[in-house]
């Protein structure tokens, strides 16, 4: 069953406008964790996991490549999400303050 042309540029369209959802997440790799902002916490996962199982270096917050035990086994955990109606300089602000406590709350490095 093939998928239309129009299908597709309706799909393509709903992703591009979809409502994205900013987080601070908590990222464990072995027995370290680091927090970064992302706007898509399944996709940060899916892809350290590949890196640190392929040896991509590249990419990688410095150490987290040496606390891969070799499984390249990640979790990526949300902590807060940040409200969607803030402005991109209001988020930018908030991300670096929400950051800058949850990495002492969870004795985190910056991603």
């Amino acid at each position: 069953m093939s998928v239309s042309k129009d299908e597709r540029r309706a799909a393509r369209r709903a992703w591009v406008e979809r409502d994205v959802e900013w987080t601070i997440c908590a990222i464990r790799i072995g027995g370290r964790v680091w927090v970064k902002r992302v706007s898509d916490a399944g996709a940060l996962e899916r892809k350290l996991g590949f890196m640190l199982r392929t040896g991509a270096r590249s990419g990688l917050a410095p150490g987290m490549a040496e606390a891969d035990d070799g499984s390249g086994t990640v979790r990526v955990e949300v902590v807060e999400t940040l409200d969607p109606k803030l402005s991109e300089m209001a988020r930018e602000t908030l991300a670096k303050e929400r950051l800058a406590h949850w990495a002492g709350v969870l004795g985190a490095e910056m991603a």
